[in-house]
């Protein structure tokens, strides 16, 4: 009841204001202000002290089959694409975005870790999960398309579901309420809109309050408001200790929500981590961001580009250095202005873009991704 309190006050609270709201940041601090109400009281005691891994995949392969006809064996196959090799472990607590080009194989891997697709070979772990009820009840999938369409309402979806995993048809009723559909819950599927279809992909997901959340571009058909939301809604899952993998090409909406990240190419994982764990693996360049007042360095060490960037209020000059080789250790920063003061000194991370460019050698668009402007990001 109290991972459905916690979505109940985001959707309920984001119907209250019209998609075309001129103060949609207005709308974010109120669902925190609400949101940190309940994780303050009623959350608190569910997260553990520290972490602990949730799934543990290793050596995972499946390889779809492909039809290879021979001249005595027309209905001979063959492995085809799929994923190779796979060692993944999610630990609580944790947001993971997932990140490749086309055909990379993200969503054949969100397939099996929702145990829909069967291993070829390696092992799946759960934690807690010894049958497979138990392991049904731990994932929450969102598909990237499902194909929701009359004959039939969401109410009647809802309730079929709910029977199939023995879960009280009430909750069900719950769901559908706190998503926003509760209202349309006996409308024809054929009349929603993609987000409504969304939203109810989403409720499906969540039935059961599980532990582990598997969601295939969820932001899809969502307005700018309410993907706002759900990610609040994400990090507030999160900060209880729920695991949440998210698939998504809008390279914006990862780095907003993910913690750490997996990229893939070609059905493997060729870098994974945080973002500067894998631009150091990826060997690119290391950027370090400085600000300060009075005099600038007068000297930055061999080997460093030197980028001007915007001033804060009371900095009186700031750069991005770019280092050709190695990383910003702390004598290499010593060296730019040992009795200086700082106001900025901090590590910049690539970005997904630079990142997956370095791991793949695709360009961005290439690679089927959508790179947002900052003022698009945070309309």
């Amino acid at each position: 009841m109290k991972f459905l309190c916690l979505v109940g006050v985001v959707i309920v609270y984001l119907l209250q204001f019209p998609i075309t709201t001129s103060n949609p940041t207005r709308i974010v601090i109120l669902l925190r202000e609400r949101i940190g109400i309940i994780c303050s009281n009623s959350m608190k005691d569910e997260a553990s002290g520290g972490t602990r891994d949730m799934l543990e995949l290793k050596s995972a392969t499946f390889r779809y089959p492909v039809r290879r006809p021979r001249r005595f064996r027309p209905w001979a196959t063959s492995p085809g694409p799929g994923i190779k090799g796979i060692d993944l472990t999610l630990s609580s607590g944790t947001i993971l975005g997932l990140v490749g080009p086309n055909g990379a194989g993200k969503s054949t891997l969100l397939q099996v870790l929702a145990h829909l697709l069967p291993l070829e070979d390696g092992t799946l772990k759960i934690e807690g999960a010894s049958t497979p009820e138990s392991y049904r009840e731990s994932i929450g999938y969102m598909p990237e398309r499902v194909t929701w369409s009359g004959p039939g309402t969401a109410q009647q979806e809802m309730e079929r579901l709910c029977t199939m995993r023995n879960i009280p048809v009430s909750k069900g009723h719950e769901l559908l309420d706190l998503v926003g559909l509760g209202v349309r819950g006996l409308d024809d599927l054929s009349t929603f809109s993609q987000g409504m279809k969304q939203r109810l992909s989403l409720a499906t997901a969540l039935l059961g309050e599980p532990e582990i959340l598997l969601l295939d571009e969820p932001l899809n058909g969502l307005d700018p408001v309410a993907q706002g939301a759900f990610r609040t809604l994400l990090r507030q899952l999160a900060e209880r200790g729920t695991s949440i993998v998210v698939s998504s090409h809008t390279l914006s909406d990862l780095e907003r929500i993910a913690d750490e990240f997996v990229l893939m190419h070609h059905g493997r994982i060729v870098g994974n981590g945080t973002l500067i764990e894998i631009e150091r693996k990826l060997g690119l360049r290391a950027t370090l961001e400085i600000a300060g007042l009075g005099q600038p360095p007068s000297s930055f060490g061999e080997g460093v580009e030197v980028k001007e960037i915007p001033l804060d209020e009371g900095e009186e000059w700031a750069y991005h250095l770019h280092l050709e080789k190695g990383e910003w250790t702390s004598q290499r920063r010593s060296e730019i202005g040992p009795e200086m003061t700082f106001t900025r000194l901090q590590h910049v991370p690539a970005g997904l873009e630079s990142v997956i460019s370095a791991a793949t050698g695709l360009e961005i668009e290439d690679a089927g991704f959508t790179i947002l402007s900052e003022a698009e990001s945070d309309a």
